[in-house]
This record gives C-alpha cells, structure tokens and sequence, in this order.
C-alpha cells in the first residue's frame, strides 16, 4: 500500500490520503503522526492491506523485513466512547478527560497493557508489540494473503471449544482479568487456535462487577458451543473457567 523507505513526512501523508481515497478511511493530523512515528523508528515499512473496520477502530496489515504485524487505529472521533469517558476513571483506571486524543491514547495503552498480562499468562491472544498514540502494533493473525476469520464463521470442533474455555480460564486465574465483553465474533481462528482480542475493557477479578462480566462471557460462549450440540452445562462451565472443576471429565 505504502512505506517509509527513504520517504519524508510529506510523502507519507500523500500516500495516506491516496490510502483515504481507495479505503475511506479518514486519518487526522495527530493519527498521521502517529504512524509516521512507527515508519521512522522502524516498527513497521509497509502497509499491505486493511484487515477490520468498526466504529471504534481500524485494523491494517503491515510489514517488515518480511514480518506481518497487525496495526489498531483508534478512531480520535469515535462516538461510541461518549458513555465509556464517564465513568473510566473508576472502571478502567483511566483520567476522565474531556480531551478525546488524550482519553483514546490511554485506551490504547490499556488494550497494550492487557494483552501483555494475557499473553505472559499463557492466554492465546495476538503479542502486544508497540504502542504509540492511538495506535496498537501487535502480533498479526493470518496469513500474508488474507487474516484470520472470526470464529463465528469456522467450524467448531471439541479441541477448538476446549481451547477457548482454557484460555477464558488462563485469563482469570493467571492473569486475573475478565475480558468483559466475549463473543464468537472475539475470537480469531487460525491453524485450529482460537486466538482472544479486543481485551482493551478488560477489568480485574477483584473489580466488583468482575463477577457478572465473567457469568456474562461464559453465558455467551457455553450458549454458542452448544448451537453446534456440545450440550455443555454453564454453571460447570463457569466452576471450570474460576479453576474449580474440570468440565470436559
């Protein structure tokens, strides 16, 4: 799409418009700066192609010296941080700002700081890498040509199920978070591993609404399992995913 092999600041925003022409994307002065930043230290050389849309961020494909990484543009307008602002300092330890740039650069660094927990605890979650602004470098699913599908379109197998409720559990016990917010459409399937993202939300077990989030995640999930006739019990489910019980004996 574009790189930053002997290029200037100017040339980058150029080839980000040409970006914004082709996509739709529309990128501001602090975005492009931001991205110019990840160019100039290395981080990234190329972007090949765009990877997911949704209201609160995009997510692009880059490249280095041969290596995919995938890079999460928050949107600094996005609407639908409105009622996230107000009450962030108390949930998610985040300054209550009525500066929108400042508030989703904090979201990013929390989404960074997640996926750091999650990762080191053993969780199968994209590798947080940089983060710089409102933009998250992390560990590219998928392969050169295409990303990895959502789980919502694969086919769920046991060892996949298995999987997915071991790792909401690693979340918990080991990493002591509750994603907050889980669905077949937050996890991505690639050579038979579900991978979880979008952990920026993610709060503490200790955090008084962990409980009815986690209750929520495991709901969601153990209802979705079992379209596919897994007939899988959620109150063992949610005894196995706190590290009480193994559900699959």
């Amino acid at each position: 799409m574009f790189s930053s092999d002997s290029e200037g600041k100017q040339k980058i925003e150029e080839r980000l418009k040409e970006t914004q022409k082709v996509f739709g994307y529309v990128f501001d002065k602090f975005t492009i700066l931001n991205i110019y930043k990840l160019f100039t230290d290395n981080t990234i050389g190329r972007f090949e192609f765009p990877v997911a849309s949704g209201k609160e961020s995009l997510v692009f494909a880059a490249s280095k010296n041969n290596r995919f990484f995938a890079v999460k543009i928050y949107k600094t307008v996005a609407s639908t941080f409105k009622n996230i602002e107000r009450y962030a300092g108390q949930r998610w330890g985040i300054d209550n700002t009525r500066n929108k740039r400042k508030f989703i650069a904090q979201w990013a660094r929390r989404e960074f700081r997640n996926l750091g927990e999650a990762t080191n605890a053993g969780v199968i979650a994209p590798k947080p890498i940089k983060v710089v602004g409102n933009i998250l470098v992390m560990q590219y699913i998928g392969t050169k040509r295409i990303p990895a599908p959502m789980m919502k379109d694969c086919e769920i197998t046991l060892e996949l199920v298995e999987q997915t409720l071991k790792s909401i559990r690693t979340l918990y016990t080991k990493a002591k978070l509750v994603h907050g917010d889980l669905s077949e459409y937050n996890f991505l399937i690639h050579r038979r591993r579900p991978y979880m993202i979008d952990i920026a939300q993610a709060i503490q077990t200790d955090d008084t609404m962990a409980r009815v989030l986690l209750e929520r995640d495991v709901g969601i999930m153990t209802r979705f399992f079992n379209k596919f006739e897994y007939k899988l019990d959620e109150n063992k489910v949610l005894k196995y995913v706190v590290g009480d019980s193994n559900v699959f004996r």
